[in-house]
C-alpha cells in the first residue's frame, strides 16, 4: 500500500512537478488556496482540497500522512494585503507542523529559499524574504517539541518547463528564443546556482526515502553546487537557440542589494545518495525543447 503524502501548492511550479514524480510511489493529495484553477495538474486525478474551504484540521482527520511537504509561498504583489503572505509563508506552515506532530505524521518537509540568508540584503524580495525567515524560526522551534521530523529544503534558482513566463529563465528564454533584437541586461557579473526542476524533485524524493537516518530537525541545501553567471547563463541560451539578440550586458544596473555570490553546499544530500542529473546546458537544453 502507497504511502500518503500531503503537497500544499500542488498547482504551483514545484508543486505541480513534484506531485507528478511521487505519484508512482506515493498517494499524492494536494492542497491550494482555490479549486478554481488547477491547470498545471488538470490531466491528474489529484484529491485536492481548498483552504478556502476546508479546516485544515478536517484533512489531517481524513487522511492518514506519512509526510506533509509545503511547498506553497506567496510573493506580495504591489498594492496586495500583507495578510495575504503572512497567511501563506508563515501561518500556514506554523499550523501545518503543528498538526503533523498532532497527527502522528513522520516528515514534514518545508521548502525555503536561497534568498533566506542573513547575510543577504537583498530589498527586492523583502518581504517574502522576511516572512520565509520568520517561518523557518517557528518550525525550528516548534521541531524541538513535535514527534514529527522537519527537514528544511533551502532550494537555489530553479527553473524548469511550465514555470511562471514572468520569472527570469522563462522570460530570458522567451526574448532570446524569439530574437529579440536588442535585450537590455545587467552586467551579468552575479553568479547563481541553476538547478533544473527535475533535480529539485529527486532532491525531495530522496528526502521521503530516507526517514530512518534524518536527524529531528535537518537542514539541506539544494541546488547543484556549482554556480555560474548570469553573463554565462544568456550566451548559452542563446547559442542552444542559434539565436540573432543582442546582449546588452549593462544595460540596466543590479538591483538595489543585489545578491553577487550564490552557491549551494550539496554535501548533505549526497550523504544520502543524491546527486543533481542535469548540468546547466543538459538542463536548458531540456527546457527549450519541451517549452
Amino acid at each position: 500500500m502507497k504511502k500518503t503524502v500531503l503537497i500544499t501548492g500542488i498547482n504551483g511550479f514545484l508543486g505541480s512537478h513534484l506531485a507528478k514524480h511521487l505519484k508512482s510511489n506515493f498517494e499524492v493529495i494536494g492542497l491550494e488556496y482555490s479549486l478554481e484553477n488547477l491547470h498545471r495538474i488538470a490531466s491528474e486525478n489529484f484529491k485536492v482540497y481548498s483552504t478556502n474551504d476546508t479546516i485544515l484540521e478536517t484533512i489531517f482527520k481524513e487522511n492518514e500522512f506519512y509526510a506533509v511537504i509545503h511547498v506553497a509561498t506567496l510573493y506580495k504583489r504591489q498594492y496586495e494585503p500583507i495578510f495575504n503572505l503572512l497567511n501563506t509563508n508563515i501561518n500556514l506552515p506554523v499550523q501545518l507542523l503543528e498538526l503533523s506532530g498532532k497527527y502522528d505524521v513522520n516528515l514534514f518537509l518545508n521548502t525555503d529559499s536561497f534568498f533566506n540568508n542573513p547575510s543577504y540584503s537583498y530589498s527586492y524580495l523583502s518581504d517574502y524574504t522576511l516572512s520565509k525567515k520568520h517561518a523557518l524560526e517557528w518550525i525550528k522551534l516548534l521541531s524541538s517539541s513535535s514527534k514529527c521530523k522537519v527537514a528544511n529544503m533551502k532550494v537555489f534558482h530553479m527553473f524548469g518547463e511550465h514555470d511562471a513566463p514572468i520569472k527570469f529563465i522563462p522570460f530570458l528564454i522567451d526574448k532570446i528564443k524569439n530574437n529579440e533584437p536588442i535585450l537590455d541586461l545587467s552586467p551579468g557579473t552575479q553568479t547563481r546556482d541553476f538547478i533544473y526542476i527535475k533535480d529539485v524533485v529527486t532532491s525531495f524524493e530522496c528526502i521521503l526515502n530516507s526517514f530512518s537516518v534524518l536527524k529531528e530537525y535537518q537542514e539541506f541545501e539544494v541546488g547543484t553546487g556549482v554556480s555560474y553567471t548570469v553573463k554565462e547563463l544568456a550566451l548559452l541560451i542563446k547559442e542552444i537557440t542559434n539565436s540573432k539578440t543582442q546582449l546588452n550586458f549593462g544595460g540596466i544596473p543590479f538591483r538595489k542589494g543585489e545578491i553577487m555570490e550564490s552557491e549551494s553546499n550539496i554535501f548533505s544530500l549526497k550523504d544520502l545518495g543524491w546527486e543533481p542529473s542535469f548540468n546547466l546546458q543538459s538542463a536548458l537544453k531540456n527546457c527549450i525543447n519541451n517549452v
